[in-house]
């Protein structure tokens, strides 16, 4: 339906947020304008050394991490993981339920939705995520608009999906439960158009590269609307036979829309070996530049294919040479942006609790606010919900990435979902074993 028929949307009509900031004649007429309190630093200096004095999270504390899901629920959720820790299943969901699910065999559809989509997706469509949306703010924890469409390739689905992605944007202004959007470039682009450019400097104003016009022209109007409607816009990282290219679009428009406040983030993914480098160059280039950088810092998903693909092709691999080196560029990342965080706007988009951790010490550290609009920190729906919502009960901003679509839309998301947690060991069985601690806890 169109937006103007539901906007405010109605379940959201207690977090309707107007337009709050005063003009001076308000103030006048309002009692004059706001005077300068000479004791006003002391106060504030006095709430940092409070905060600074506080522990940090504790995110081994069950009560928190679940308050929000009834026994039914964190049934379900205990149900999902142990599900997902045997193999054979998720095998068989990638090799028959996904062509089932897209052939519309009877019931395939219905058995995806009420198993992992439930886990995972927020819903099928903006409006009908709005429950789960809302029920994540009750806990002070915003959402991610994330739409879950892959592998288009058709002008047809890349404007689709630029349309899609301004609506979440005005949702996303009229409700502060949600904070920013996601977008893929490769679902407003052909995947070998940013191949093509990945190898060099993009000509932005050859006219005669239609398809880079019409990417340009989406990608803009995404970030255009965000500027207007002060929504932030989370550019996904790709593999890197395209990311160059998704890096010069993301740093053209930050360009354009980070001058006052930072609106567009790019993607840092710290599992390449050259991406620590390329994040403070990426800061240099924009303090050079006068805009400020927006970064969104993840270990990355695709070392499999990278590694698979530099082996078959003869070229270096970009991915790291060991998981230490991931772990340790990953953390010199976050120590770099809560050092400039006056800077650089920050979403550390991890489930590794040690690097969580080491965010909210580094805060501590340099007397860094909890809820200093530079920083956020943000995981999947439905996993690591111990950082999320117990970094949220402690003050700090914290999101969920709230993917949304038609099953058949999301179905490549799930499927990754559930192969990344089909092991029961580290991050994936501290799922599960923490369930099992907090049903215990309830049956005290």
């Amino acid at each position: 339906m169109p937006l103007k028929n539901i906007t405010p949307f109605p379940p959201f009509t207690r977090y309707y947020r107007p337009n709050q900031h005063l003009t001076n004649h308000q103030m006048k007429n309002s009692g004059g304008p706001l005077k300068k309190f000479p004791n006003a630093k002391a106060a504030v200096d006095a709430f940092n050394q409070a905060q600074a004095a506080l522990p940090l999270p504790d995110f081994g504390d069950t009560k928190k991490t679940f308050t929000h899901l009834s026994d039914a629920d964190l049934k379900h959720s205990a149900r999902m993981f142990n599900l997902m820790g045997k193999s054979w299943l998720t095998d068989i969901m990638a090799t028959i339920g996904v062509p089932a699910v897209k052939l519309g065999l009877p019931g395939a559809a219905y058995m995806v939705k009420n198993t992992v989509y439930r886990q995972f997706v927020g819903g099928t469509s903006l409006v009908d995520a709005i429950p789960t949306i809302e029920k994540l703010y009750e806990q002070n924890v915003t959402s991610i608009l994330d739409y879950g469409a892959e592998a288009k390739s058709t002008d047809e689905d890349y404007n689709n999906f630029m349309k899609e992605t301004l609506r979440g944007i005005d949702f996303s202004a009229e409700a502060p439960a949600a904070n920013a959007v996601v977008v893929k470039v490769t679902a407003l682009a052909p995947d070998d158009l940013l191949a093509k450019l990945n190898d060099g400097n993009i000509d932005f104003d050859d006219a005669e590269l239609a398809a880079l016009q019409a990417t340009l022209k989406r990608l803009d109007a995404i970030c255009a609307q965000a500027e207007k409607r002060d929504v932030h816009v989370y550019i996904d990282g790709e593999e890197s036979w395209m990311q160059n290219s998704i890096d010069q679009l993301a740093d053209r428009m930050m360009a354009r829309y980070n001058r006052k406040k930072v609106i567009v983030h790019n993607t840092f993914q710290l599992y390449r070996h050259d991406r620590l480098e390329f994040l403070k160059a990426s800061h240099e280039k924009a303090r050079k530049n006068g805009y400020r950088l927006g970064t969104k810092l993840v270990r990355g998903a695709y070392m499999v294919k990278e590694n698979n693909r530099a082996e078959a092709m003869g070229y270096p691999t970009p991915i790291q040479p060991s998981l230490e080196a991931t772990h340790r560029d990953f953390n010199a990342a976050v120590r770099y942006c809560v050092e400039h965080v006056n800077e650089i706007s920050t979403c550390i988009g991890s489930h590794n609790e040690e690097s969580v951790r080491l965010m909210a010490a580094e805060m501590q550290k340099q007397g860094v606010p909890r809820n200093h609009p530079h920083l956020r920190c943000a995981q999947l729906l439905g996993m690591s919900g111990n950082l999320t919502f117990n970094l949220a009960a402690d003050g700090y901003n914290a999101s969920k990435y709230l993917v949304y679509g038609p099953v058949k839309e999301v179905l490549p998301y799930l499927v990754r979902r559930a192969q990344e947690n089909t092991s029961v060991t580290g991050e994936m069985g501290r799922e599960l074993r923490m369930i099992r601690e907090e049903m215990m806890r309830r049956e005290k």
